[in-house]
């Protein structure tokens, strides 16, 4: 999935980067797939505020999603 069609707002968008450049420097693989679970998370969670708010944050790429892919291509 390409992470660039997602529509962030600022704090989303400030952890993602945040957790994008943790995974970059780290080179324990458990610290990474705990990188991996908190980017699941801060993805997931600007999703269900979207839906509550009623703005769907997620695109039409989101079903293929898988975070590990991004982290690992990035």
């Amino acid at each position: 999935m390409d992470i660039t069609h997602l529509k962030f707002n600022l704090l989303t968008q400030t952890a993602i980067v945040s957790l994008k450049n943790a995974y970059d420097q780290c080179g324990d693989k458990a610290a990474k797939e705990s990188i991996i679970a908190a980017f699941k998370a801060v993805v997931q969670l600007h999703n269900d505020l979207g839906r509550h708010c009623g703005h769907d944050g997620k695109s039409e790429n989101d079903s293929d999603y898988d975070p590990s892919e991004y982290c690992a291509a990035v």
